[in-house]
């Protein structure tokens, strides 16, 4: 690795992150035929959209927002894995002739079937009180692993079809025991459901059921996988870092807590990366926001304001209306506190690196009148406009 690019949201996701990673991993197969896009944290809960030339749209999860121009991915050890997920994700790539190599670290954690279960069944129970996830297991993964943990490399220990047959285990952990975690987890978070017409109570009954299917989800995965470590990094001369999710939602962003998401979303992960690695990298750190706020999910939203004021007519396709996050929101862009956060997050985070600051401002074709704001508070950097969430003729540097 010779040159990285690192590509950071600066508020609550949904900035356009898959668009600069895109352009970025461009950049890269032109320069030297070849690019590695590097997911540096969350897991199947990202949702990068980038849209090809040709026209062809993808919501990017397990793969990185390369895939259209032909970079590889690698899922960093700071990703967390869900097979399902990434069986249904690889054959809509496949169908769309955009699956390029995919490297997987041994160390990534791997969230089992009734770690969704469990997250989508408490914050069903919370009603209003929703922190806003995605459903995704993410949280519950991280829990279980404390006790529980199971990696990618566990699962090469998964040797026979007939699961049942032999005891049933997934790596080294029997059925039994994912059975009796998810009885302490349960009763630990007080909910139950033993009452009858409980929608969630005959899922859990099918639990071996569940889990037996889940063995040949894993199998599939790991039959488009190849196992690897951060050595990968030295096949590529240009690595681009995506990081999901943004700084605003960074697990350590205590005055927001608890809708938060559990990870570091900011340059942390990447900059520990580059940092281990042995040799100097010339490293570029582009933050991304829209040129107005928006949040998916419950929590504190200062600048909210009605969609009608900043545009009545645009519409998002991929952060749709759901039953855990509901509807997105919209808010006007303090340009005073994005400078403070950046800057905040590069001073805290950044590992000694000392990576070049850029910022890419995204949807400026929906809302554009604070752009000389913008420009003035960043006159000290250099700053990309996009004014569509499709390709990189829409970009520019300024």
């Amino acid at each position: 690795m010779q040159e990285a690019r690192i590509v950071i949201g600066a508020n609550f996701g949904d900035e356009g992150k898959g668009l600069m990673t895109d352009f970025f991993a461009r950049e890269y197969m032109n320069k030297y035929g070849k690019c590695l896009v590097s997911c540096t944290n969350g897991g199947s809960q990202k949702g990068h959209t980038v849209i090809s030339e040709d026209g062809d749209r993808h919501v990017f999860h397990h793969f990185g927002s390369g895939n259209f121009v032909g970079a590889d991915t690698f899922l960093t050890r700071f990703f967390i894995v869900n097979p399902i997920i990434f069986n249904r994700e690889y054959d809509e790539l496949l169908a769309k002739k955009a699956l390029t190599k995919t490297y997987v670290d041994k160390r990534c954690r791997v969230t089992l079937p009734t770690d969704m279960m469990l997250n989508q069944l408490v914050e069903e129970r919370r009603g209003n009180g929703k922190h806003g996830s995605c459903g995704f297991g993410i949280f519950e993964t991280i829990c279980r692993s404390r006790e529980l943990a199971i990696t990618v490399e566990d699962l090469l220990y998964i040797e026979n079809d007939n699961i049942r047959e032999f005891g049933g285990r997934i790596g080294n952990i029997s059925f039994d025991a994912i059975k009796e975690y998810v009885k302490r987890r349960m009763d630990f978070l007080g909910i139950s459901t033993d009452n009858e017409g409980d929608n969630w109570k005959e899922v859990f009954e099918h639990i071996d059921d569940i889990l037996e299917n889940f063995i040949h989800d894993v199998k599939a995965f790991l039959s488009c996988i190849i196992i690897t470590d951060e050595d990968v990094l030295q096949k590529y001369e240009g690595v681009v870092f995506e990081a999901s999710q943004g700084l605003m939602l960074d697990m350590d962003n205590e005055e927001y807590m608890p809708h938060l998401t559990p990870s570091n979303t900011g340059i942390k992960n990447p900059a520990t990366i580059i940092g281990d690695y042995e040799q100097d990298v010339d490293s570029v750190c582009c933050y991304v926001t829209r040129s107005y706020m928006t949040r998916h999910g419950a929590g504190r939203f200062d600048t909210e304001c009605a969609k009608e004021l900043i545009n009545a007519d645009m519409y998002d396709r991929t952060n749709v209306p759901n039953i855990y996050q509901d509807t997105l929101r919209y808010g006007w862009l303090d340009t005073a506190d994005l400078r403070k956060r950046i800057d905040k997050d590069v001073e805290t985070n950044s590992n000694g690196i000392n990576p070049e600051i850029r910022l890419a401002v995204t949807h400026i074709n929906e809302y554009a009148e604070n752009l000389d704001d913008i420009r003035k508070t960043f006159e000290d950097i250099p700053l990309y406009e996009s004014y569509s969430e499709s390709g990189t003729g829409h970009l520019r540097l300024v």
